[in-house]
């Protein structure tokens, strides 16, 4: 029980920021809060693990996913509408950096699954990509190719968006800093 509480005094802030990335229209303190009850009820496994940070940001990786697909079925059967509570607008946040958050999340929700995980932990979080590949279950250059591929649908998207806004303020392309 001592090695999970030094673990969410360790990780916990950094795994929330994760889940809300993952799975935006999700409650983050919620997935937060079962990623440890898991490490809890897995102790042994978590003991055992050869990196437990990689283990919790696997659980965590899946708790996301599997709660994202539970909630757009449940959207999709109307059982119930889902909060957006990712992000939170907080007063000392600018009216531009709550209009880039808002297009890093339209282009992290553009990615498949796989990538978005991937982008995320390396590049938001700051994971080293052994640590991705341990954590998600899958070889080193799988989590390098689909790195590439998603910095490549991200500054796609990212681009689309300021095009379509820049149409929409009648500003010309040139005008629109990439």
């Amino acid at each position: 029980m001592e090695q999970v509480r030094r673990l969410y005094l360790a990780h916990g802030a950094n795994l929330r920021q994760t889940l809300a990335r993952l799975a935006p229209e999700l409650d983050a303190d919620d997935l937060l809060q079962e990623v440890f009850l898991v490490a809890l009820t897995r102790i042994d496994d978590l003991a055992s693990a050869d990196s437990p940070h990689a283990w919790l940001y696997g659980v965590a990786v899946r708790l996301a996913h599997t709660r994202r697909r539970a909630a757009r079925l449940r959207r999709f059967f109307s059982l119930g509408e889902t909060e957006n509570t990712a992000v939170v607008d907080a007063p000392s946040r600018t009216v531009e950096q709550r209009d880039a958050q808002k297009r890093v999340t339209r282009a992290l929700e553009s990615l498949s699954q796989a990538k978005r995980e991937v982008f995320v932990l390396f590049e938001l979080q700051g994971l080293p990509g052994e640590a991705i590949a341990a954590a998600l279950g899958i070889p080193l250059k799988t989590v390098w190719t689909r790195l590439f591929h998603a910095r490549k649908e991200v500054t796609a998207s990212l681009e689309r968006q300021l095009l379509i806004e820049s149409r929409t303020s009648g500003l010309t392309r040139d005008e629109v800093e990439p």
